[in-house]
C-alpha cells in the first residue's frame, strides 16, 4: 500500500485499536471524533509515541493532559487517580504501546507487514515533536468523560 492511499484503512484500524486498548485494558470507552489534518500537534503535558517500520513507516503517538494521564494511570493500575502521577509516564508509554500493537496487527489482516519499537516518553509544558519525510499526518481526538486525549498518526516517505 503506498502512503497516499493508506488514509481509507489506517484512520478506521487505528481508531478500532485506540478503543479496543481502552475498552480491554482501562476498562473505559472513549468517544471517537472527526479525525483532523493540518492541525497543529496538541497542547499536552504526557505524549507516548512508538515508530513502526516497514511496508509502511511512521509514528503513532499518544497526547494526555496530566489529568487525563493519571486518570488513565490511575485505571491501568487500579487505583485511584490522584494517587497515579508518579505514574503516569509509563502509563502512557504503555498505552502507546498498547495501541501501536493493536494498530500493527490490524495491519497485518490487511497485508502490510510492520515492526514497532519500545515506546517512547515526553513529559512537559513546552514542547514539540519534529517529523522529518511527512507524507501523512491525522490527529484524532477521543472523549474521555469529560477529557479529550488525541492519537496522532504519521505516515513517512521510506
Amino acid at each position: 500500500m503506498s502512503t497516499t492511499s493508506a488514509e481509507p484503512t489506517v484512520i478506521p484500524k487505528l481508531t478500532e485499536a485506540t478503543l479496543e486498548v481502552f475498552e480491554t485494558m482501562a476498562f473505559t470507552t472513549l468517544t471517537p471524533q472527526e479525525a483532523l489534518t493540518d492541525k497543529p500537534q496538541p497542547t499536552a503535558s504526557v505524549m507516548g509515541a512508538v515508530r513502526f517500520l516497514g511496508s509502511l513507516s511512521g509514528t503513532v503517538s499518544f497526547y494526555a493532559a496530566d489529568d487525563a494521564a493519571c486518570q488513565i494511570a490511575g485505571l491501568l493500575l487500579g487505583i485511584p487517580p490522584e494517587e497515579a502521577d508518579d505514574q503516569t509516564a509509563d502509563a502512557v508509554g504503555e498505552i502507546t504501546n498498547m495501541i501501536a500493537g493493536t494498530f500493527r496487527a490490524k495491519m497485518a489482516q490487511g497485508g502490510e507487514t510492520l515492526m514497532i519499537t519500545t515506546p517512547t516518553v515526553t513529559r512537559g509544558t513546552d514542547f514539540t515533536s519534529q517529523h522529518f519525510n511527512v507524507v501523512s499526518r491525522w490527529l484524532c481526538p477521543f472523549q474521555m468523560g469529560e477529557r479529550t486525549v488525541f492519537v496522532e498518526l504519521i505516515l513517512q516517505a521510506a
